[in-house]
């Protein structure tokens, strides 16, 4: 295999990775077993010889997971809002048809033993169990009612933490959207952009004067235990697209400050090392540590002050968490290997969707699902490729 078509390759890796770690539920780790690079990459970034040794793999693997949680994570939002059952079928398919390839890698050295089973049912039973704790979770430090009278809906965010909410946004996720016209009837509060709609602005694309998004003025705050309320006029001339509070999404950004800085750092540092785990999510991990939220808005905001110390917490948990995960498998391979499967197979009850029927959903299900199995044998394939040609 040429290197272009190798770096095109890790690329597409990196984007799978990145795109796989926004999302409550999929897991990173499971991505890179899914597209034959979780050894490279854990060997890859095990030390500073190790990096230098392999810059172009990384800088390519990481181009590509830095533009999947960037650029994509709106894409995938907008599938798992609109298409779940298909999307989640589609990644349950890339998970079965990896599994040939796991059992490939687990015995090139050791022919697997009864003995396999049980890191093999550690592993199934440490996501299943996640699952259920994720089912079970708690709720976000924020909140947001509605009441609607008459011409008028009023909306009231409440800041149910210790911790000052220090800019919020609320984006419509159904392409909704206000006219030009339209009042916001709050004085720390007007309609807005999306960032995401900004960005494509600057490349040129015509987004016609939608403003799909309520963001809060510069320097509004709301304090702890505090709510703030706006009122905007439901009537129709008020909407290019009509759009119910169920479509409204809100997203805060906390007051920054040495105490918050160090606990996003160490937040993102402890789901770093979840995401690079087969089978387990990093954005579970965030949303168990309650800043899954926070660093979600950051990014479609581009807010810089929070994403900074996510990004040097991200950076340390991946490179210790991918140096000892490295170490165990040099030294007890097969033994890793029956936990790594037990995870991904795990995997597959953490994101199996609801709305299971005989309906033509299931049926586009199904065909998302083959779709994924075709796609993992191909990427199999190309790594054997790749290995025959070396």
């Amino acid at each position: 295999m040429s290197n272009f078509v190798q770096y095109i390759k890790f690329l597409i890796s990196g984007l799978a990775f990145g795109i796989a770690n926004v999302i409550p539920g999929v897991s990173g780790g499971t991505m890179l077993v899914v597209f034959g690079i979780y050894d490279k990459l854990t060997e890859a970034i095990s030390g500073p010889k190790a990096i230098l040794k392999n810059i172009g793999f990384l800088i390519s693997f990481c181009a590509g997971a830095g533009l999947g949680i960037l650029g994509f994570a709106f894409f995938i939002t907008y599938l798992f809002e609109n298409f779940g059952v298909q999307t989640n079928m589609f990644f349950i398919g890339l998970i079965l048809g990896s599994v040939p390839l796991i059992v490939r890698t687990a015995t090139v050295k050791d022919k697997i033993r009864p003995l396999c089973a049980v890191p093999f049912l550690i592993g199934l039973a440490a996501v299943i169990g996640l699952t259920m704790l994720e089912s079970a979770g708690g709720g976000e430090s924020f909140s947001m009612t509605s009441v609607t009278e008459g011409e008028y809906t009023s909306v009231t965010i409440c800041n149910n933490s210790d911790r000052e909410i220090n800019s919020w946004s609320i984006e419509l996720t159904n392409d909704g959207s206000f006219t030009e016209k339209q009042d916001i009837k709050g004085a720390e509060a007007d309609i807005s952009v999306s960032t995401f709609d900004k960005i494509k602005k600057l490349f040129g694309a015509d987004i016609n004067g939608v403003h799909n998004m309520i963001r809060s003025e510069e320097g509004s705050v709301i304090a702890p235990h505090e709510s703030y309320t706006f009122t905007y006029r439901n009537t129709e001339d008020m909407f290019i697209t009509p759009f119910t509070f169920e479509d409204m999404e809100l997203s805060v950004s906390y007051k920054m400050d040495v105490i918050f800085f160090l606990t996003m750092l160490a937040a993102l540092f402890f789901a770093a090392v979840a995401m690079i785990i087969p089978g387990v999510s990093g954005s579970f991990v965030m949303m168990l540590l309650g800043v899954y939220s926070t660093v979600i808005a950051a990014i479609k905001d581009l807010d810089f002050m929070i994403i900074i110390p996510c990004a040097i917490g991200a950076v340390l948990g991946i490179i210790l968490g991918a140096r000892l995960i490295s170490g165990l498998i040099k030294k007890h391979g097969l033994m890793m290997y029956s936990v790594i499967m037990g995870l991904v197979i795990g995997s597959v009850y953490a994101i199996l969707p609801t709305g299971f029927g005989f309906n033509l959903q299931t049926g586009y299900g199904f065909v998302a699902l083959i779709g994924g199995i075709l796609v993992s044998v191909l990427i199999d394939k190309m790594g054997k490729s790749e290995a025959a040609s070396e």
